[in-house]
């Protein structure tokens, strides 16, 4: 026995002096394997121990993105400044990316943590740094707070934006030194070194911002808002919103007073309009829109994705007729379903005169259409003068709704029916109620 085992042994020797080489190879791929074991059972640990502690890794190592800084005058301000998210490497595959970027916010709790009878809890996530997309949890979604760039707004309008908008730059570059410069909000133009005019676009609104005084087109066809509270259009203090054809139109008459005197000059050629439209993601892969920040919301709540937006501007103000689109005509029978009376009511302007009861009559609106012209300020003594079955000695009249109106008329008068005074707010005029005396 033992001379068959002292056999095997030279055996083995005998073996090894001829294949060293061989049996060094075999046993390095060993250790490598076994290193390799070791490394991934390591690296499973801390992830699972992060997942754990609800670590913030906060997306600053993330998803590889490309930061892309704005002129230090165009930065939005206040809590927005920061990063602008841009475009990832195209040639990663989409679920690498969702992965990479998933990783790099704020860990949101997996479906394993949350029991089954309990609906998740909703968290808005501030947002560090760029962000692309964030992968929700079964049964939620994502919705976005956007920054949307002056741009941005502008190549996601309607048509009739765009084509308003290019009409009115063409209108404003008619003029002699004046020259245009486009923002991160707004698109300025300058007469010289002023700043003459602002464009700025309030949800799906073109607004021209122009300096001249509003308070000199208080009571008059042009409804205007005074901005002068805010810094921001200190030196453009008068804002039209440019809501249809007649206003476009309107705005070219306010833009001539601007430049009353100015030397005029060959307006551009140019198609202001030919601005493809482009989806949000697209926006934000260029760097034209921010995500501010984002929230997990429940399939089971229906709200869209997009609800919300920054838009400081205007410190989220809300104006007379921001609600309503004007319209080139309107009916009685519409009207009603047209505006709430709530609404209607709250339009209705306190006027400086004071009422007479002492001789009463009605008039109906459709009536001072045929009398009156677009934008002209309707009173009791042009009615008695231009309406022949007013009676010389009225004092106090009251105006009814009925027919149709197709034109913005400035109506002062001693009372109104609610109708009457959505035909009038719906067409683009002003009601104007006088004062009662005590």
């Amino acid at each position: 026995m033992d001379l068959s085992l002292l056999s095997v042994w030279e055996d083995i020797k005998s073996f090894l002096a001829g294949n060293l080489q061989l049996v060094i190879l075999v046993a390095g791929a060993v250790l490598a394997v076994a290193a390799i074991i070791i490394i991934a059972a390591c690296v499973t640990a801390i992830k699972r121990r992060r997942a754990a502690d609800g670590r913030d890794t906060a997306a600053r190592e993330g998803a590889a993105c490309v930061r892309e800084e704005l002129p230090a005058e165009e930065q939005p301000g206040g809590a927005e400044e920061g990063s602008v998210p841009v475009a990832c490497d195209a040639s990663a595959p989409d679920a690498d990316v969702q992965t990479a970027v998933a990783e790099a916010q704020p860990d949101i709790p997996q479906e394993t943590d949350v029991p089954a009878a309990e609906e998740p809890a909703r968290q808005e996530y501030p947002v560090q740094g760029k962000v692309m997309f964030i992968k929700p949890r079964p049964g939620m979604f994502i919705r976005y707070r956007y920054n949307r760039s002056f741009a941005a707004k502008l190549i996601q309008s309607e048509d009739k934006v765009k084509r308003w908008y290019s009409e009115l730059k063409r209108e404003l570059l008619s003029y002699k030194k004046v020259t245009a410069r486009v923002s991160w909000r707004h698109e300025s133009f300058r007469y010289g070194r002023p700043t003459a005019a602002k464009f700025v676009i309030r949800g799906k609104t073109l607004c021209l911002c122009l300096a001249l005084d509003p308070a000199a087109y208080a009571e008059s066809k042009y409804i205007v808002s005074d901005m002068s509270r805010y810094s921001k259009f200190a030196a453009t203090p008068l804002l039209y919103r440019i809501k249809n054809e007649r206003r476009c139109r309107y705005a070219k008459e306010l833009i001539a007073k601007l430049f009353e005197g100015a030397e005029a000059a060959v307006p551009p050629e140019e198609d202001f309009s030919a601005i493809p439209y482009e989806d949000t993601q697209s926006l934000v892969e260029k760097g034209l829109i921010r995500i501010v920040s984002y929230e997990e919301v429940s399939v089971a709540e229906g709200a869209a994705e997009e609800e919300y937006e920054d838009d400081d501007d205007f410190g989220g103000e809300d104006f007379d007729d921001d609600d309503e689109d004007e319209l080139e005509e309107v009916s009685a029978a519409d009207a009603g379903a047209l505006m709430a009376d709530d609404r209607a009511k709250l339009r209705v302007q306190q006027g400086e005169a004071f009422s007479d009861k002492a001789k009463s009559a009605v008039v109906n609106i459709d009536t001072l259409g045929q009398f009156f012209e677009e934008g002209e300020r309707v009173t009791l003594d042009e009615v008695k003068r231009r309406v022949p079955f007013i009676a010389k000695n009225v004092t106090y009249i009251k105006v009814l709704a009925r027919g149709t109106l197709n034109k913005p008329l400035i109506v002062v008068a001693d009372d109104f029916s609610l109708e009457a005074v959505k035909m009038i707010v719906l067409t683009g005029g002003r009601a104007i109620k006088n004062r009662r005396k005590n």
